[in-house]
């Protein structure tokens, strides 16, 4: 794998051809680029680059993100590349506890440590995602009582979450959540990342809530 560009001279490039004002703001966050780039675990995701940034008086997080933050994106990408990881936050204690032996084996063969984090990355929100749906099989038999015409009574039969599974799954669907991952709730129930690509299907957000207004 060849050697990553320093990222110095992606930011020379990035001045060149930008107004002062941008190339201010580029100045800022090389910065704090070049700052993180020293402190472990690597964090390069955008936002906590971002955050990081808006607090020297850079751009923030959602100016990286816009369509016009692409100069942005470019010399945050060349720092985690030359770092040796990538712009994806780094796995969690529990995202790590997720991890099974024969994941870790995989991961174990990748030598590459930007591929390796990437697939460790995945692996963990793969692991999450399998967790809180094997969670909501195992204690959600619904019925469906389609005997009153229009009417759907939708009720919960035999089995009753426990406390600590409803805040496990109210926190899955929970503004916070989604703020920290950096997605969006559509109103019809659909979730996007910051760059519009769909991580649950339209209905998903609002089931659930219907789901928990059952049980109310």
């Amino acid at each position: 794998m060849a050697n990553p560009v320093d990222p110095t001279l992606v930011l020379q490039e990035l001045c060149a051809s930008a107004t002062a004002r941008t190339a201010n703001a580029l100045t800022v966050l090389n910065a704090v680029l070049e700052q993180q780039s020293r402190i472990t675990p690597l964090d390069f995701s955008m936002a906590t680059i971002g955050r990081l940034s808006k607090e020297q008086g850079g751009p923030s997080t959602q100016t990286i993100r816009n369509r016009t933050g692409k100069h942005f994106q470019q010399l945050i990408e060349a720092w985690a590349a030359y770092a040796g990881t990538t712009c994806k936050k780094p796995l969690s204690v529990r995202q790590k506890q997720l991890l099974n032996s024969n994941d870790q084996h995989i991961l174990d063969a990748i030598d590459d440590p930007v591929i390796r984090a990437v697939v460790g990355s995945l692996i963990a929100e793969r692991n999450k995602y399998r967790d809180q749906l094997n969670t909501l099989k195992a204690n959600s038999d619904l019925f469906i009582d389609r005997t009153k015409g229009d009417k759907t009574n939708t009720t919960l039969e035999n089995k009753q979450l426990v406390p600590l599974e409803v805040e496990a799954i109210k926190d899955a669907i929970s503004d916070a959540f989604f703020n920290k991952q950096g997605w969006e709730v559509m109103p019809t129930g659909q979730v996007k990342d910051a760059k519009g690509n769909e991580i649950y299907k339209r209905g998903y957000v609002n089931g659930i809530k219907k789901f928990f207004n059952c049980l109310s």
